[in-house]
């Protein structure tokens, strides 16, 4: 797959296979993301890459799903993400709020090879952080930032493109049919592409 496909093919996937997601995997994912863009190369990102099934059934409860859908977005039991990679800020390494864009940077470097590799992933911010940075023994000097959950999708939900005169913030929520597949609403191209000039 190219990275082309791997970026029309990414979707937040929210239901999971039972197949365990090797640990080699993520350190690939990982190893990949720690050499993309970082502001003035500070560097302020760690990452903690969890397989292990116990930690795994701590850290799930810590996650909100899905906010437009819930609770129907939500991981149904036996559904649960196999892997988790949490993404940890240094403060003492950050520039001027600069690491969120090093974060967005690191994670759709991520989700990409995970498509690639045939995973699924959802990035999630509903989180609580004082209780997830307990769970992973995460020291004072450094702020969990996000939660990449992971495995292989049991569901794969598809885009539906908006017209063009679409518009305001009622037509973005996604939705789930009656079979309970998912999807996704984006701005049509005609609506987010200027050529040389604002609205040319």
């Amino acid at each position: 797959m190219d990275v082309s496909q791997a970026a029309r093919q990414r979707r937040s996937v929210r239901s999971f296979g039972p197949q365990e997601v090797p640990a080699g995997l993520l350190e690939e994912f990982i190893d990949a993301a720690r050499g993309g863009p970082s502001a003035a190369n500070r560097q302020p990102l760690e990452y903690v890459a969890v397989t292990d099934p116990g930690v795994r059934a701590e850290i799930y409860p810590c996650l909100k799903w899905a906010a437009y859908i819930a609770p129907h977005g939500d991981p149904q039991p036996g559904h649960e993400p196999t892997a988790y990679i949490v993404v940890l800020r240094r403060a003492d390494y950050e520039l001027g709020g600069m690491a969120l864009y090093d974060v967005g940077a690191a994670l759709q470097t991520i989700m990409l090879l995970a498509v690639a590799k045939g995973l699924g992933s959802c990035w999630i911010k509903s989180v609580n952080y004082p209780k997830v940075a307990g769970i992973l023994q995460v020291p004072k000097s450094l702020e969990v930032d996000s939660v990449l959950a992971l495995g292989y999708p049991g569901e794969f939900p598809s885009q539906v493109d908006l017209k063009p005169e679409d518009a305001g913030l009622e037509v973005i929520k996604y939705w789930r049919d009656e079979e309970g597949r998912h999807f996704v609403p984006k701005r049509a191209l005609a609506a987010v592409l200027h050529k040389d000039r604002y609205g040319g």
